[in-house]
């Protein structure tokens, strides 16, 4: 009788995977960098008993629509659990869309951002073995996410990695494979769309619920002025009046909306270069900045940050997905980047 041995890959794809539970987003891919799931990080329980109801894209469209015994939560704030239960819940139900329940013990590594606290790491990992995860690593995003751009991290030499999430953007120099210094603010996609809210109200006296200001930062929004002519279709309240109107608008109704946030992003990339040591800012001149996450697809991004801070600036490609790629690149030890993994 002979023995069929299995590859290492497949056996370890069967019940592993990368996954990064963010803000706005929740994303789990396998150890090859496949996309398994991408969903709003978003679930609708009932007020009483906390049954769920929905989540994911159901749950978001639910948001400012929901009688009193429905509460739509958002479980994470700036990357850190906010609401464990509702965290616990929807990582289950998330999960179970992934994994036939076949007995197997799930094993993840869970993207982070460097900025978080050791508590609100712990409060991951718990999050983690409260759903039954049988082992959980964690990996923070900006070492990751340069695994995924294919930066050589293991050379003494300064790479500038600029994270935009939702809800927190994160400035690291790495070098060495180890992050030398970052720094964080709470500021990312999230406030690009309440950026776009209060511009309107206050140029258009029209006031726009969360998802209708997220479609417009997404379909009108843009960080440097652009010849290509982009239109929407808004509808929100007269906040004068209290009735339904609905907007025609062009991109360039949208100049300026952005202005702020993208201010406090180029402040963070200076103090950033400001703090590190001299020898690896000096780097940066050939390196440049790479952006990743998922509000760095903003239209002019890049353009406006090479501009204003004089570096050259690329984006990752599939800048939403960079973080958890990288994550994945990190469960295969054929790859050799298990180094970057925390030790818990």
């Amino acid at each position: 009788m002979s023995l069929r041995l299995r590859n290492p890959l497949t056996m370890l794809r069967s019940n592993t995977i990368a996954l990064d539970i963010g803000s706005a987003q929740t994303v789990i891919a396998s150890p090859d960098g496949r996309i398994l799931l991408d969903e709003p990080t978003v679930i609708a329980l009932e007020q009483y008993d906390d049954t769920v109801i929905v989540t994911g894209v159901q749950a978001k469209g639910y948001l400012g629509k929901t009688p009193d015994r429905i509460r739509v939560v958002k479980p994470l704030e700036a990357g850190a659990i906010v609401h464990f239960n509702a965290a616990k819940l929807l990582l289950r139900n998330l999960l179970s869309q992934v994994f036939v329940n076949d007995g197997k013990r799930i094993k993840v590594c869970v993207v982070t951002p460097h900025g978080l606290t050791e508590l609100e790491k712990r409060t991951i990992l718990d999050c983690c073995k409260a759903v039954g995860i049988a082992k959980a690593d964690m990996v923070s995003a900006p070492l990751a996410a340069a695994v995924a751009a294919g930066l050589d991290i293991t050379q003494p030499k300064g790479r500038l990695l600029l994270g935009i999430g939702a809800g927190v953007t994160e400035a690291t120099m790495v070098s060495l494979s180890d992050i030398v210094h970052s720094e964080t603010i709470p500021c990312g996609g999230n406030a690009f769309h309440a950026a776009v809210a209060r511009h309107l109200a206050a140029t258009r006296q029209v006031a726009i619920g969360e998802n209708m200001a997220e479609q417009a930062t997404l379909g009108l929004a843009s960080a440097a002025p652009s010849s290509e002519t982009r239109a929407a279709t808004l509808t929100g309240k007269n906040v004068t009046t209290g009735s339904p109107c609905s907007l025609e608008l062009l991109h360039q109704d949208l100049d300026g909306a952005l202005d702020q946030p993208l201010a406090e992003i180029e402040a963070l990339v200076r103090s950033v270069m400001e703090r590190a040591p001299a020898e690896l800012v000096a780097d940066i001149g050939e390196t440049g900045l790479v952006l990743y996450g998922g509000a760095a697809r903003l239209p002019g991004l890049t353009s406006r940050l090479s501009q204003r801070l004089g570096l050259r600036v690329a984006r990752a490609e599939e800048p939403q997905y960079a973080a958890v790629q990288g994550a994945a690149a990190a469960l295969r030890p054929d790859l050799g980047f298990r180094k970057i993994l925390l030790r818990k």
